[in-house]
């Protein structure tokens, strides 16, 4: 089964905090993210590393990432930012 990503709107919430430059290192973060989920190959400097049980987190750059959480076949994209933004978004979850 074909893996999907879905963006959820408190990620588009954190991203809207984004400069132009964390945007479009985003972009290839994504690009990456989604050709792993194609090719189950991360394509260098890709590292996916599971969180907990149905969470997964990504790096944008060395202080931003992207966290997603697996549910059946789609993967959600829930929060994207720096350390603290993504600490605070799994002691809530």
């Amino acid at each position: 089964q074909m893996k999907r990503i879905a963006v959820l709107p408190s990620f588009e919430r954190d991203i809207k905090k984004f400069t132009f430059q964390e945007k479009e290192k985003l972009k290839k973060a994504l690009l990456a993210f989604n050709r792993f989920l194609e090719t189950g190959e991360p394509t260098h400097g890709f590292r996916f590393k599971k969180i907990d049980r149905d969470k997964f987190e990504f790096r944008i750059d060395l202080s931003l990432r992207v966290i997603t959480k697996c549910e059946g076949d789609v993967y959600y994209l829930v929060c994207a930012g720096d350390h603290d933004t993504v600490r605070r978004y799994l002691r809530g979850h």
